[in-house]
């Protein structure tokens, strides 16, 4: 139901779930972690390497995916399933990373990928279900309080992970390295409890007969084909889509590896972290104002 508050704060806390791995996990300890203990990089330059080409690899795979999963999310009546599916693979892939022992870098990377995969897939289904409790009207409203409620959220566990890193004896841990795994162990719990909510209080609308989830493939990769097939006339879009691919990698890039170059060219860590966790408080206020922001410009 467009609107409806409980429809709406229960796909905003979607966010508030996942931003959890993209602060704990992509831009903060797995960095840090995958050059201190898992790499057996002779260089911190060799390790920046191996976890570059672990942030490639999943891009590339994510860019082949995005354009036909979202073709199959228009077609078909399955976006809470592939939703639910590939949140499952994040929180799974995520907790895995506990068990994963020094010096296995290769591991560390298989297990990254897939909850990265599953990460940057549930998104595309979390996106797709936007209109679902939303009216034209209230969009700018409704996506402004998911990132605004991200941050926040992604920034509360991220808080109790710093102080885990920091003060590993007052939370019981022996060392830094098991207060770390235990936080990637929270963060899958934290992105499954609070992903509860879109699971059960949003419904899925059925704008024609619902196709089983076969045959909603294979119309997806078909209407794919078909609209990259426009794409090469409309090459304006297909400039815009380049250049936004380009971009957004670009930011992509920053969040992921400026930990691990911080730390290559002699900051501390734990000054890096803390760094991180004051941007997350800094970028609430910034998303509620980009909502003021498009009602102004007409976004």
């Amino acid at each position: 139901m467009q609107d409806s508050r409980k429809s709406i704060l229960s796909w905003s806390l979607y966010d508030w779930a996942n931003s959890a791995f993209a602060t704990t996990v992509m831009a903060g300890f797995f960095p840090i972690f995958f050059s201190s203990y898992w790499s057996n990089a002779t260089s911190a330059q060799e390790s920046t390497f191996y976890l570059g080409l672990a942030n490639s690899l999943e891009a590339i795979i994510v860019a082949i995916l995005a354009p036909i999963l979202g073709a199959i999310a228009d077609k078909g009546s399955y976006k809470k399933r592939f939703l639910i599916t590939f949140t499952f693979l994040g929180c799974v892939m995520t907790s895995a990373l506990w068990f994963v022992q020094a010096g296995s870098w290769q591991m560390a990377v298989i297990f990254y990928i897939l909850a990265t995969v599953g990460f940057s897939g549930s998104l595309i289904f979390y996106d797709a279900l936007l209109p679902a409790v939303a009216s034209p009207k209230k969009v700018d409203f409704v996506s402004s309080l998911g990132y605004g409620l991200g941050y926040i959220g992604g920034g509360l566990l991220f808080l109790v992970n710093v102080l885990m890193y920091l003060k590993p004896a007052m939370f019981g841990f022996v060392d830094e390295v098991a207060a770390i795994k235990a936080a990637f162990v929270s963060v899958a719990i934290w992105w499954a409890v609070f992903s509860i909510p879109i699971m059960v209080f949003v419904k899925e609308p059925v704008f024609h007969k619902r196709e089983t989830l076969g045959k909603a493939v294979k119309a997806g990769l078909k209407q794919f084909a078909v609209t990259f097939k426009a794409i090469k006339s409309l090459k304006v879009v297909g400039m815009f889509l380049f250049a936004y691919w380009f971009y957004i990698d670009g930011v992509d890039t920053i969040i992921r590896m400026a930990v691990d170059y911080g730390t290559a060219i002699g900051f501390p860590a734990s000054s890096l972290i803390v760094a991180l966790l004051i941007t997350q408080f800094v970028a609430f206020p910034s998303a509620s104002a980009y909502n003021w922001f498009g009602h102004r410009i007409g976004v």
